[in-house]
């Protein structure tokens, strides 16, 4: 029997953003993830090329549960990359260029890219006219 299959893992750890010390939230394996501004609630304006960048973090299993210490929203926006993973409504991802864990160097990269952190605010982009992502910067 197949064992159930679950929500992929997301962690808090910490981390240096921006030369000051955070909390971020990292994937199973202990990435940054990060949020992108063009994305909207319902929309990641990064698809296609640009999530060999920025992967998606994708669930085959629904949103994941909240860390010790995250009091925000999990969930799944259905779009371009499959069931990707929202946080407060920002779909993560993480970063081609961070080669180990705890390393953040897409934060601000382009001017819209950040890491996801616990504070996160809610994502207000309702996304009508999401512009995409092709002279967005990735």
């Amino acid at each position: 029997v197949p064992a159930p299959s679950t929500a992929p893992a997301v962690k808090t750890a910490p981390a240096t953003v921006g030369g000051a010390s955070a909390t971020i939230l990292t994937n199973a394996q202990g990435m940054t993830l990060y949020y992108f501004d063009s994305d909207s609630t319902t929309t990641s304006a990064c698809t296609g090329s640009c999530t060999q960048l920025w992967p998606a973090l994708i669930s085959s299993s629904g949103a994941p549960a909240a860390p010790s210490g995250v009091n925000g929203n999990f969930s799944i926006i259905n779009g371009g990359n499959g069931a990707q993973v929202a946080y407060n409504g920002h779909p993560l991802y993480t970063y081609s260029g961070d080669t180990a864990p705890g390393q953040t160097k897409g934060n601000g990269l382009f001017g819209k890219w950040h890491v996801a952190t616990p504070s996160t605010a809610q994502n207000t982009n309702a996304g009508s006219n999401n512009p995409g992502y092709g002279n967005n910067g990735y």
